[in-house]
């Protein structure tokens, strides 16, 4: 039955109305059965009254085309995946379920227009009844729940061009008989643009709607969206709405035990809802599959502490979920040798006063200008490339603005291309920091990561070990997965740990340890898929918990929030 929208369409009076689900500004929801088979969909079409003005029901029109074409799309992209849950448990089905309404047909009115389009009909209650009704959800049955909205709304993430929802809440998400999850009203979805600036209209619900959609200062993307999950999991826990409870923590309302302790469970999961609902988009989780791993490892403690299993969860591109959580201060593993020989083109004394100049300014603009400055004396020098590398990195996070300031450093007399022409050695070295940078500060950075990663191993001047782990980051940070993956892990954690025991300096180790047991421990079926050897797998895990042996002994220093996060991963196992 299912017809494309530019397809001749049926009338809506072949439709048979029986009752109002819902309405809105624009438009209405009916529950409807087919005269022909008399089988049950939803219509959405367009609410018309007197006084509505005919631009007014244009752009009406337009929205619900477009709210067609998004749902037609999805349900095409879901065709191809048919078949796929077979022999899943309960949980996973429900994971891997596609929460999107089914797109059936458009319809027009009597005078053959447009006038809405006819859908799934999803039985079930809406999560904003539930809520009403008094229910507060537990940590795990919260977590569960995000994960399903993880995987929905990461469907229209993936799309090409990405599409953003931009109004998740509860009203909008219906919950079946058996849990699983459904998003309705795909009205304010938006093509995220390339180089746009802000979005052109604001939309959204108060206390779901991320800042960026009122401000006007940014436009929105995948960030909005998981501040939106954020709030919605934030409600279903504390049982009260966003703009009562203004997303505070959750610690502030309860969740200690007897002992005034809370458990890990919910410490990590008031953690994960803090960075989800930052004011700034660049604190938040960068895709939804990343906090799907987050949200994962809260139901992976509740298991541990209540003895159950809630399946294997389903992770597209899953190595972008862990690598953006490694901590940043890493760029102590290739630092030496870093200074460049003089320079005919500036005195080294004039340079380095250059260079001290710029750390003394205050503002993002005029240290900028002030490492371009000397950059422009000594374009074939990395000295100053990297020091603003590191005055970035002091908070272990680079936001949008940073990084278009570091470029425009980078690039400032084409210095990166001409180090990479006559000092390859150094350029080398430097693409190394740049990665790490990128690795662990930018959220979003990891194809840029890859990048350096793949330029520091192709570069002649870089060899042995150095060498080793470049090309190691590349296998790590690649989407393929090859029995190769498996021994790029040992290979950095043997690199790693060895250069911690002997400097004391542990974060880069931790760092490796704590992405590459996750990796192992969540996903074994990816390593059995490509045949990578067990002993390797098991050498992976076993050499994190030796490393977070060491850590608690204090023989290697390790900020703290780095150790909790091998604590947890190792606990993951």
């Amino acid at each position: 039955m299912n017809k494309n929208a530019n397809e001749n369409r049926r009338s809506v009076d072949q439709f048979e109305i029986l009752r109002e689900l819902g309405r809105g500004g624009t438009s209405i929801v009916y529950l409807v059965a087919d005269r022909a088979d008399r089988k049950n969909y939803a219509m959405k079409i367009l609410r018309r009254d007197d006084s509505s003005k005919p631009e007014d029901l244009q752009e009406a029109a337009e929205q619900l085309r477009a709210e067609a074409a998004v749902l037609e799309l999805l349900g095409r992209n879901s065709q191809k995946q048919a078949g796929s849950g077979a022999g899943k448990n309960s949980f996973e089905e429900r994971i891997h379920g596609k929460g999107i309404p089914t797109f059936i047909e458009c319809v027009s009115d009597e005078s053959g227009d447009f006038a809405g389009f006819v859908m799934e009909y999803v039985e079930g209650r809406s999560l904003q009844q539930i809520l009403e009704e008094g229910k507060q959800f537990s940590i795990r049955e919260a977590a569960e729940a995000g994960v399903q909205l993880c995987a929905i709304l990461g469907r229209l993430h993936r799309m090409n061009p990405p599409m953003i929802y931009r109004d998740l809440k509860p009203a909008n998400i219906l919950v079946r008989s058996d849990g699983a999850l459904v998003v309705v009203d795909f009205g304010a979805v938006r093509k995220y643009r390339e180089g746009a600036g802000k979005d052109t209209s604001r939309l959204g619900t108060e206390g779901y709607a991320a800042p960026e959609q009122y401000g006007g200062w940014e436009q929105s993307d995948e960030r909005t969206d998981i501040y939106g999950i954020g709030a919605v999991l934030h409600h279903m826990i504390t049982g009260r709405p966003p703009l009562e409870t203004g997303l505070r923590p959750l610690e502030e309302f309860g969740g200690a035990t007897a002992g005034g302790r809370a458990p890990r469970s919910f410490s990590y999961m008031a953690k994960t809802l803090l960075r989800c609902c930052s004011v700034a988009p660049s604190m938040r989780y960068s895709s939804c599959t990343e906090l799907e791993k987050a949200l994962y490892n809260v139901i992976r403690m509740c298991e541990r502490a209540d003895g159950t299993s809630a399946g294997v969860v389903h992770a597209d591109t899953m190595w972008r979920k862990f690598t953006l959580l490694i901590a940043s201060a890493v760029i102590f593993l290739v630092c030496s040798g870093m200074l460049a020989a003089s320079s005919a083109e500036a005195g080294e004394r004039e340079y380095r006063m250059l260079i001290r100049n710029a750390q003394e300014e205050q503002g993002l603009s005029e240290k900028t200008e002030a490492y371009r400055r000397a950059v422009r004396a000594r374009p074939v020098d990395s000295e100053a490339h990297l020091d603003f590398l590191r005055e970035l990195m002091g908070d272990y996070a680079i936001t949008r603005e940073e990084k278009e300031a570091l470029e425009s450093v980078f690039y400032t007399a084409n210095s990166v291309g001409r180090i990479r022409e006559r000092r390859p050695g150094e350029y080398a070295r430097f693409e190394m920091e740049v990665g790490w940078c990128y690795f662990a500060c930018w959220e979003g950075g990891m194809e840029a990561a890859r990048a350096a990663f793949e330029n520091a191993g192709r570069a002649a001047g870089l060899w042995g070990e150095g060498r080793k782990v470049a090309e190691a980051m590349g296998v790590v940070l690649s989407e393929t997965w090859t029995r190769e993956r498996i021994e790029g892990w040992r290979g950095l954690e043997r690199v790693a740990i060895k250069d911690a025991l002997g400097s004391g300096e542990g974060i880069f180790a931790a760092a490796v340890c704590r992405a590459a047991v996750t990796e192992v421990a969540l996903f074994p079926d990816r390593f059995e898929e490509v045949e990578a050897d067990p002993d390797a797998m098991k050498e992976v895990t076993e050499a994190a918990v030796e490393f977070m042996d060491e850590l608690e002994k204090g023989r290697v220093q390790v900020p703290e929030r780095i150790r909790e996060e091998l604590r947890m991963a190792i606990d993951s196992l």
